[in-house]
């Protein structure tokens, strides 16, 4: 007898139980979760679409260990059916104007048909979403500005309750073996619960340095929109901009509503969109508050294209002493994302080997991979 074909969200929700049955800790926030992830299109890229759900679902090393495996088991099959009617629709898409609705494992993504050359080439058989999480910020169409709005905020929330649950899982502790089994005395002997000692796991420090002269001040403004919402994961979190002065904003983003507190940044910010200097800014920095907030708990990072117009010589020593009393020090650069970047940059130069990581920061996936950095140190 024929099976009957299943719908992908049908196929979806028996993945799910299917890493339940083998220990995965799945409840319907995952799941739906899941959902946003194949509407995002993911689900057309078979290896972005695993590497999403292995973000989503392991909260163990024994689930990371585990998942590759099991992803290759369950979709295999199904990957294979459609691969031939994939590459119809690409074909098909580069002939055609416009946009069109492809039907992926019984669910319709849009996809964009005609790109320029280059275009074409980066985002065949991807919809709007893969699209615009992958343009420069400073190359987004006035028409696709708003989606990008909306789209930033899906993902920074998906990140948000990433850091959440991590956060939850961090809190349990090695099995206490003295406590498990004297627990199991009240029950007969059987030892049905397991005590744990907690991990006294303190929340991480971090202070960014954020670069808000004229050629940064697009990317500066997705990058606020980021911390925005890492602010409440963070026991110390500090927030500089900088230009041509050095501006504390950390006070302005204690208010709970995000609108207000870019209207009071946009008020208060009065070097937005003006020259770089930044080794002075970083002396400042240094003079007024590094006492205060650098440590060895300290995460510092820097957003910045690294183009001094001061003291090139300021600016290394100054780098080189936030890298002595910090822990760790990435500095996330726009230009990297450019085709056949190379940092020749005077500034970028003198900065290189004081840095534990140096980063792109130019669309929404190169600050989506900044949330490994920050969780991992």
């Amino acid at each position: 007898m024929k099976e009957v074909s299943k719908t992908f969200k049908e196929r979806l929700i028996d993945f799910t139980q299917y890493c339940r049955e083998r220990q995965f800790v799945l409840g319907p926030q995952e799941t739906k979760d899941a959902f946003i992830i194949a509407e995002l299109g993911y689900v057309l890229n078979r290896k972005q679409f695993q590497y999403s759900l292995k973000a989503l679902f392991c909260k163990r090393k024994e689930h990371f260990d585990r998942f590759d495996e099991m992803f290759d088991r369950f979709w295999s099959r199904f990957y294979e059916e459609k691969l031939e009617q994939r590459k119809k629709k690409i074909a098909q898409l580069k002939k055609e104007p416009d946009t069109a609705t492809v039907i992926f494992l019984g669910t319709k993504f849009q996809v964009p048909k005609k790109q320029n050359a280059i275009e074409a080439k980066q985002t065949i058989g991807a919809n709007e979403s893969i699209r615009l999480r992958m343009t420069d910020f400073s190359k987004v169409a006035a028409v696709d500005k708003e989606r990008l709005e909306e789209l930033a905020e899906e993902l920074f929330h998906q990140m948000s309750m990433r850091f959440k649950r991590r956060m939850e899982n961090s809190n349990n502790g090695i099995i206490d073996i003295r406590r498990t089994i004297r627990h199991g005395l009240d029950k007969g002997g059987l030892m049905l619960d397991l005590a744990h000692r907690k991990k006294r796991k303190e929340k991480r420090k971090v202070v960014f340095l954020l670069d808000v002269s004229g050629s940064m001040d697009t990317y500066s403004y997705y990058l606020l929109r980021y911390v925005m919402v890492l602010k409440k994961y963070f026991k110390s979190l500090e927030f500089f901009t900088f230009s041509t002065q050095l501006t504390h904003v950390t006070p302005l983003l204690r208010q709970n509503n995000e609108q207000e507190i870019l209207r009071q940044i946009g008020k208060n910010v009065h070097t937005w969109s003006s020259g770089t200097k930044i080794g002075a800014s970083f002396n400042e920095f240094l003079d007024k508050y590094g006492n205060k907030f650098l440590s060895q708990k300290h995460i510092v990072v820097v957003l910045s294209d690294g183009l001094e117009t001061g003291n090139v010589a300021l600016l290394k020593e100054a780098v080189r002493t936030i890298k002595r009393k910090c822990k760790t020090l990435i500095w996330l650069n726009p230009l990297k994302g450019m085709q056949g970047y190379q940092p020749i940059q005077k500034g970028i130069v003198n900065v290189m080997p004081h840095l534990d990581s140096f980063e792109s920061a130019h669309n929404l996936d190169s600050l989506m991979k900044l949330e490994k950095l920050l969780i991992d140190v």
